[in-house]
């Protein structure tokens, strides 16, 4: 699994590498209402709006998931209560043996 993810990592890091340097020239962002512009470079538009789309959709998932993890965490809650009442019985029916073994 570590050489699947660096035969991943390494293409992609070169990729935008590439990207980066073949993509210096200023461009101007502007949005209608406002008077104002902004230059950066071409990469950084482009860099910026995957990482911010990768970042929204990674959200997106997390809250879509919500039901899960709280139904997990009811189930856990549910598996721990259990487990101490085992236990409890357990132990006290260790006592019962013992003690009807002693008499």
């Amino acid at each position: 699994m570590r050489y699947l993810s660096w035969l991943i990592t390494l293409p992609l890091t070169v990729i935008a590498i590439s990207f980066a340097v073949s993509n210096l020239m200023p461009v101007q962002l502007s949005l209608w209402p406002f008077p104002f512009f902004v230059e950066v470079p071409a990469f950084a538009l482009v860099l910026v709006t995957l990482v911010v789309g990768f970042l929204l959709g990674g959200l997106t998932v997390w809250v879509g998931q919500h039901h899960h993890r709280k139904a997990e965490r009811q189930h856990q809650s549910r598996a721990d209560k259990l487990q101490k009442e085992l236990d409890a019985l357990r132990a006290g029916t260790a006592r019962d043996v013992t003690l009807t073994k002693v008499s």
